[in-house]
């Protein structure tokens, strides 16, 4: 019998904790895990702050425990929020925990500065509860991403954590891009701060480039037992530096640690998997319509004025819609430098200075092709799809989400398309396959593991990304061409994509053995 507990900001278990990707992952591989019926049956406990954008059916007080953070003695009270599946979802709860969002936006000037002060206070309260006895008696501790890696740190160097230390302590990497860095001292939010108490190793877990700087993930990587990248191709590239003017996206300068990691057998990389017990939702096309309208209404509900993004959308949405044109491209996810730098590149060849986005919609309208894209992120990235809307009216941006609009994307699209920089895993192309849509990807990390080139998608590369760009217009070129002139091998490759599985079961079981096991 294994027992683990998954500390996590995120899970799509529980209505409003949903951001990104590593809330299906924890929701649905835990739920793998307690499937799993064998001699090691697997019980699954996960833990996330109590954020005030959570909708709980229930609330089940399990305990309250006090801990000495930032010069305070604060109680936090533990709840049990959902049994399902053979998991069970506890969240723990103080007012400074209970954001209004999942994250926080900082300025620039003080990266991750909110974020980093109310997760360290969650890891205390985990270590704590822990302590306590609050989850029984416990075999692995899994820690997601940078939010929970102080966690790591307490049960390294804080005395009264020592019984952490008989844990086996797994730690998975979503995204190594974002490592919550913070000062060690000398701000409100820095590691000196939260715990003065506490008695650490420097040289360990501060930032390779920032000496200055505590580096939640750094620290999580050198200091647990076992390391999970989330795709096999994501693992290879990860111990090699990043090189952006080649458009190659590595290591993010932890390559080094990520490197000894290899170098000790702690560094595995388990592909994420997708969710097929649910059926992929089927959309008649006319259903497009009063779901973009929703999603448009709820993004322009959240701002005091209405932006020209959404005001333009909202009349490309009612020409479309009375023209009855089926968008044929379709993409949805963070508009993020990660996901859509790569459209703001500037060709080299055939037309120099064209951005990529404009030149994938002028190849488009040669064919009377329409793209819909649906997402939200960073404001610079939105103002140019923005801008770009503007001047093609086969071009639909939706700057916002919702799961609704998303679904009906992958359903109803000829083609999806994920141009990111680097993809740990990816999520989006799965769900896609899974509705029979063939993908148009950057053969990187994730999307290499689950797109093939001529079998279920299209696949382009590039040692710069200007040669990137080429690849993909040339990419896109001969997916129109195949839909096209040669429709039978088309529905091939939708077949296919269907046919695809990246089962959460196997997954699940590869936990057990390369993560938990030996």
């Amino acid at each position: 019998m294994s027992a683990v507990l998954f500390v996590s900001s995120e899970s799509a278990a529980i209505s409003g904790a949903k951001v990104g990707g590593v809330a299906d992952v924890v929701a649905e591989v835990s739920t793998a895990l307690a499937r799993i019926k064998s001699a090691s049956a697997t019980s699954v406990q996960v833990v996330l702050p109590e954020y005030a954008c959570l909708t709980l059916a229930e609330r089940t007080l399990c305990g309250q425990y006090s801990v000495n953070f930032a010069g305070h003695q604060l109680t936090l009270s533990l709840y049990r929020v959902l049994v399902a599946q053979g998991v069970t979802h506890y969240v723990l709860s103080h007012p400074w925990l209970n954001s209004a969002e999942v994250y926080h936006n900082d300025t620039d000037n003080r990266p991750f500065a909110a974020d980093a002060s109310k997760f360290a206070l969650f890891c205390l309260g985990v270590a704590e509860a822990i302590k306590q006895g609050a989850f029984g008696e416990l075999d692995v501790l899994h820690l997601h991403d940078w939010h929970s890696a102080t966690l790591a740190v307490l049960r390294a160097f804080a005395p009264q954590y020592e019984c952490l230390q008989g844990l086996r302590t797994v730690y998975t990497v979503h995204n190594l891009a974002l490592q919550g860095t913070r000062p060690f001292s000398g701000d409100e939010s820095s590691l000196q701060t939260w715990f003065p108490w506490l008695g650490y190793d420097g040289q360990q877990i501060c930032d390779p480039h920032y000496q200055h700087c505590y580096n939640p993930m750094r620290a999580a990587i050198t200091l647990c037992d076992k390391i999970h990248l989330v795709s096999p191709t994501y693992v290879e590239e990860v111990l090699q530096p990043s090189d952006p003017e080649r458009g190659f996206i590595g290591g993010e300068g932890l390559e080094g640690e990520l490197q000894k990691a290899h170098q000790q057998g702690r560094l595995v990389g388990i592909l994420n998997g997708c969710d097929y017990e649910q059926e992929a939702a089927s959309y008649p096309p006319k259903a497009l319509w009063p779901l973009t309208q929703q999603a448009l209404f709820a993004a322009m509900a959240k701002l005091p004025q209405l932006s020209s993004g959404h005001y333009i959308a909202h009349v490309r949405m009612q020409q479309w819609q009375q023209l009855q044109i089926k968008p044929w491209l379709g993409s949805v996810g963070r508009v993020t430098s990660q996901k859509v730098a790569l459209l703001a590149q500037p060709l080299a060849t055939p037309a120099p200075g064209t951005l990529v986005i404009n030149a994938v919609l002028d190849e488009l309208a040669k064919e009377q092709k329409h793209f819909i894209m649906l997402g939200s992120g960073d404001s610079y990235y939105e103002q140019l799809l923005t801008q770009a809307m503007a001047r093609h009216d086969n071009f639909l941006f939706i700057n916002g989400f919702s799961l609704a609009l998303s679904d009906a994307i992958y359903e109803l699209c000829e083609l999806f398309f994920m141009p990111s920089s680097f993809e740990p895993c990816g999520i989006s192309q799965m769900m896609a396959l899974r509705s029979g849509t063939p993908c148009l990807v950057h053969g990187v990390g994730g999307l290499k593991d689950t797109v093939k080139e001529g079998e279920n998608g299209f696949v382009f590369n590039g040692d710069s990304p200007a040669e990137q760009g080429e690849q993909l217009l040339a990419c896109l070129t001969r997916a129109l061409d195949m839909h096209k002139d040669q429709p039978q091998r088309w529905q091939q490759l939708c077949a296919n994509a269907r046919e695809c599985r990246f089962s959460w079961h196997e997954a699940a079981k590869a936990y057990l053995s390369e993560l938990y096991g030996g």
